[in-house]
């Protein structure tokens, strides 16, 4: 029994010298095992490793760029014109008499249109024809006067300079003649101005004059002028041309003209350029002819103009819901090679509405991202979605 005792003790006291043994010396973890290999206590579950967990990359919409084809289609608005115009005034003084035309009259070239009376000019026509065959009289007699003196010089019977100042005397008559003629053709061209003609083929558009009014070659007349025609059997159509687009536009180039109020559309050419960019609206004045047959289409109506023009090369197009503004450019978002999300700046050909076109800044190899997300950073991981380009313009 005493031997029993004793040994109990010994495996006690064995059993505490190791667990003092192994707290000291940092071995809780054999001590564990020691005690799980002996039966003491139960083998405990490892405790599972945390593993770094990362954000869903966000899902993207993209497109690929459109290549342009050589030629595209520029749809400009137009406004029509009469192919000539011209605003006539008065060059003589005096009343209307008659008005022999009035708004919508077609007239031809010399055709009188408004008669001034001016009495006093008719007075001073005649007066300057009696003057002139007066001075016409006085030259008569001084070249017969002259012929007689020359043929007395050689006997004597007249000097020689009495000779001379006869020959200057029919000079000055001449030279009086002259400014008599002068006169009187000065003011058969002034009475001429009492008959206000048509200077071409056209229409009277518009009317400041009426019978009895007074008029004055020297003054501007109320609304500045008389009468005012214009030439419509052909109209001109005036188009402004966007910078971008100013070097394609040349004269002789046809164009398609359309108007809201006519079915079908017609044809024009280009006939001018202004060759200046306006600074205010960075466009190019332009004009177009178009045959007008029987005056169909009035002048000043507004229309579409359709030309076609060469486009450099490397132009794509987009959806405008594709560009962004940053730091006051404008750019695209595109996804690069490693699905992550990359700025492009861009330069922009021209705004077609539902697209733009790019000149410089992508290919048609990028994917374009639509509506960029403005929480997406450059770097940042995408999922991509690929949309069809006619359908991707039409979503916002």
């Amino acid at each position: 029994m005493n031997r029993k005792l004793i040994a109990f003790a010994v495996a006690i006291a064995a059993c505490v010298g190791i667990a003092v043994w192994a707290t000291q010396a940092g071995g809780a973890a054999t001590l564990s095992n020691m005690m799980q290999v002996a039966g003491f206590s139960e083998p405990k579950a490892p405790l599972p490793i945390k593993k770094e967990t990362k954000p869903a990359p966000r899902t993207v919409r993209v497109v690929m760029p459109e290549a342009l084809a050589g030629t595209t289609i520029l749809t400009l608005s137009g406004r029509t014109a009469p192919a000539e115009e011209a605003l006539l005034s008065s060059r003589a003084s005096g009343i209307v008499s008659e008005r022999r035309v009035d708004i919508g009259d077609k007239v031809k070239a010399g055709d009188v249109l408004v008669v001034i009376e001016a009495p006093e000019i008719e007075q001073e026509l005649r007066r300057a024809r009696a003057a002139a065959d007066q001075v016409r009289a006085r030259l008569l007699l001084a070249e017969a006067t002259l012929q007689r003196g020359e043929s007395l010089v050689d006997k004597g019977h007249v000097s020689v300079q009495t000779v001379d100042e006869r020959r200057a005397t029919m000079q000055t008559t001449q030279a009086d003649l002259a400014a008599a003629l002068a006169e009187v053709k000065r003011l058969e061209e002034v009475q001429s101005f009492q008959s206000v003609r048509a200077p071409f083929d056209g229409t009277i558009i518009a009317r400041h004059v009426e019978r009895g009014d007074k008029v004055s070659g020297d003054a501007t007349q109320p609304g500045g002028y008389l009468l005012r025609i214009a030439r419509l059997d052909e109209l001109r159509i005036l188009i402004d041309v966007p910078q971008s687009s100013a070097l394609s536009v040349k004269p002789g180039a046809n164009a398609k003209v359309a108007f809201a109020e006519l079915p079908g559309t017609l044809t024009a050419r280009i006939v001018r350029v202004s060759g200046l960019i306006d600074q205010a609206s960075s466009t190019m004045r332009a004009e177009l002819l178009m045959p007008n047959t029987d005056n169909a289409i009035p002048a000043g109506m507004n229309g579409q103009v359709m030309i076609e023009v060469t486009q450099a090369a490397g132009l794509v197009s987009v959806p405008t819901n594709t560009l962004i503004t940053r730091s006051g450019r404008q750019m695209v978002a595109i996804v690069d090679s490693e699905s992550r999300f990359q700025l492009r700046p861009v330069a922009i050909d021209r705004d077609l509405g539902e697209k733009v076109v790019i000149a410089s800044g992508i290919t048609v190899a990028d994917r374009v991202i639509l509506s960029p997300n403005a929480l997406l950073r450059p770097n940042d991981a995408v999922e991509v979605v690929t949309t069809p380009l006619k359908s991707a313009a039409a979503k916002p």
